[in-house]
């Protein structure tokens, strides 16, 4: 062989090498690398693990192996030792949480090698995890004793009955169960007291507005002159084609009331006037103003007593009749109505939500006006005063409402009856309990079945307050008075009947416009037109 070739073959120099040596050589050093660090891995294992295990001659060996045969250490032996190490060697000032663990770490240094044993290895290991919280600093309230450690010793005691004969341990008293300390009392925000009715009134006025729209003019008690009514939301007619028959009835002290319609332009068109004592009927559509006027007789200009506009028309129910059936002018069926009678305003009287003194007072039996009140008793000036005949009033008509909407959408009524009398009967036959007297306004049935109807009027005529997304009734400590109770079963029993109605009696057929189609003959009235 030529020297040449003996230094580019190595594999055939000096007779060849072996073929392990071979294999190595051609092994990337990647792959070298990962198996020395695995070696040098499982070596250092092995080195702890048998480092970890206990001499042959250290106390408590479970087993011992003596010509191939195993001597076994029964479980209930080993519980027995270490409760009898546990309560005799352990110190008189340790702790019944030190106690564990000095009991914890006995039985961890015993092996037991049949299997029914491995039930209870888990249990000790168990409570050797418990015994490292144990340690913790424990809390003052508890007598120096954690919490942490009763669970250990109740869970020891469960696994140590089987033993007859174990003695009683010393730490029997921190197996007293904790008594668990009772929520505080919700904190509300309302009066004692009935607070009135001007978040009634309120509540009111908006529902009403859906439906028309009275603006009367402040009176001016010293100089006899109305200040202007403005109506900026319609200043001209709408093209409707839902009609409605109004009937005006004049009973004040003015001979004529005059009567213009504002047409498609703004401008006032003479339609009539309305006599002391008389009536005035026309027929006229969802959307148009009109204007009310006195005065001018003797060449003067006349001052508006009132501006009155249709938004829509009232559904029709029991007791409420806002139709009336007419087959002229080819119009088949009932057809909407709305009548109201004008009337003089008492000296010393104002409106009881506005507390001003109004041009004229609108006495609207379907939908009426906040009533009028006295602002001077004993010369003091009170508006939050109210009769028990104004609280029945708005009773009355909220269930009147709720009836409304459960004739425009069947079943509105309904579901808003129950769910409120769930809600009043709570507060009945628990009276101290502030959980009951205090509703989330966020809660999803609520806000839709209740706060968002005729319901919420019957809250608020109650004495309901609304806080920071919540209506609450009553004070946050003690029950609600006698006076308060008596007047939600009141109520309670109105709405009861108002649901027997609702359920038995059949439809009645709405006119035209009062399915909410009403403003102008399109759209949803309080979400297109507004």
């Amino acid at each position: 062989m030529e020297i040449g070739d003996q230094s580019t073959n190595h594999d055939s120099f000096d007779g060849g090498e072996e073929p392990l040596t071979s294999f190595i050589r051609h092994i990337p050093e990647v792959v070298k690398l990962i198996a020395a660090s695995l070696f040098v891995a499982i070596a250092l294992h092995n080195f702890f693990l048998r480092k970890k295990r206990p001499s042959s001659n250290s106390g408590g060996v479970a087993n011992n192996n003596i010509l191939g045969t195993t001597v076994e250490t029964s479980i209930e032996e080993e519980e027995e030792e270490d409760i009898i190490i546990s309560s005799e060697q352990a110190p008189l000032h340790q702790s019944s949480s030190q106690t564990n663990c000095v009991e914890a770490d006995t039985k961890k240094k015993k092996k037991v090698v049949n299997k029914p044993a491995k039930k209870a290895s888990a249990i000790r290991n168990y409570n050797k995890l418990i015994c490292k919280e144990a340690l913790l600093p424990s809390d003052d309230n508890n007598g120096g004793k954690s919490i942490t450690a009763d669970a250990t010793n109740s869970t020891n005691s469960s696994s140590e009955q089987d033993s007859a004969s174990s003695p009683p341990t010393e730490t029997t008293g921190t197996q007293i169960q904790q008594q668990p300390t009772p929520p505080p009392p919700l904190k509300l925000h309302s009066q004692a007291n009935h607070p009135g009715l001007s978040a009634y009134y309120n509540w009111h006025a908006t529902i009403t507005s859906l439906y028309r729209i009275y603006a009367i003019p402040n009176r001016d008690i010293f100089t006899n002159t109305f200040n202007p009514a403005i109506l900026p939301m319609h200043p001209s007619s709408e093209r409707g084609n839902i009609a409605v028959n109004i009937t005006v009835a004049n009973q004040t002290r003015y001979e004529s009331i005059q009567v213009y319609w504002i047409d498609y332009k703004g401008n006032e068109i003479y339609k009539g006037n309305v006599p002391r004592g008389g009536s005035w009927v026309q027929t006229t559509f969802i959307g148009h103003p009109w204007t009310f006027r006195v005065g001018g007789s003797d060449g003067g200009e006349e001052s508006v007593l009132l501006k009155y506009v249709p938004f829509r028309i009232a559904p029709t129910v029991l007791g409420a009749e806002t139709a009336t059936s007419r087959e002229s002018s080819g119009v088949v069926g009932p057809v909407g109505t709305q009548s109201f009678t004008l009337r003089d305003v008492p000296e010393g009287y104002v409106t009881r939500n506005e507390g001003y003194g109004p041009a004229c007072w609108v006495d609207d039996e379907i939908l009426p006006e906040p009533p009028l009140i006295d602002t001077y008793n004993n010369g003091e000036r009170n508006l939050s005063l109210f009769t028990i005949h104004e609280m029945q009033m708005a009773l009355e008509w909220s269930c009147f409402q709720m009836q409304r909407e459960d004739a425009a959408s069947a079943g509105t009524g309904v579901a808003a009856s129950k769910r409120l009398l769930k809600y009043l009967q709570n507060i009945c036959l628990q009276p101290d309990n502030t959980k009951y007297r205090r509703l989330r306004v966020g809660n999803r049935i609520f806000f839709e079945s209740v706060y968002s109807t005729g319901a919420r009027g019957i809250l608020l005529a109650l004495g309901f307050e609304e806080f920071m997304g919540f209506l609450e009734c009553g004070p946050s400590e003690g029950a609600l008075n006698y006076e308060r109770l008596r007047q939600i079963s009141d109520a309670m029993m109105m709405v009861d009947k108002t649901l027997r109605l609702m359920v038995e009696n059949e439809a009645v057929v709405q006119p035209e416009g009062s399915d909410g189609y009403g403003r102008a003959g399109f759209g949803y009235a309080g979400q297109l037109n507004i």
